[in-house]
């Protein structure tokens, strides 16, 4: 969608967008998803504007196509990182006590 929107068409949505491409990166079940997340989140900090993806750069940095790759590290290591920027923070908070605290898988869980 980056490629696609120029920079003030996406600017109402980036925030949202910004969010649940982060939440997607930091705590999806599966790598592969963790993975595209990462990468649709770095390209949408490329075309979109590092401006516009508040600590996108720290971001991309942080959570690469390597850290993501182990579930553990993602979930324990890499969202402490990421949660410490004020625009993501209530987002992980919020995802990690009403989605991840009742997941059905109880790997997820622990």
């Amino acid at each position: 969608f980056a490629r696609a929107y120029e920079p003030s068409v996406l600017r109402p949505y980036v925030r949202m967008l910004s969010v649940a491409l982060v939440l997607t990166s930091l705590f999806d079940r599966e790598v592969n998803c963790r993975r595209a997340a990462s990468a649709a989140f770095q390209e949408s900090v490329g075309r979109q504007g590092a401006d516009s993806f508040k600590h996108g750069i720290a971001i991309l940095t942080a959570a690469d196509y390597f850290s993501l790759g182990n579930r553990n590290e993602s979930f324990s290591n890499i969202s402490l990182t990421i949660s410490k920027f004020e625009e993501y923070q209530p987002a992980i908070i919020h995802h990690l006590s009403d989605v991840k605290l009742i997941h059905w898988d109880q790997e997820i869980r622990r």
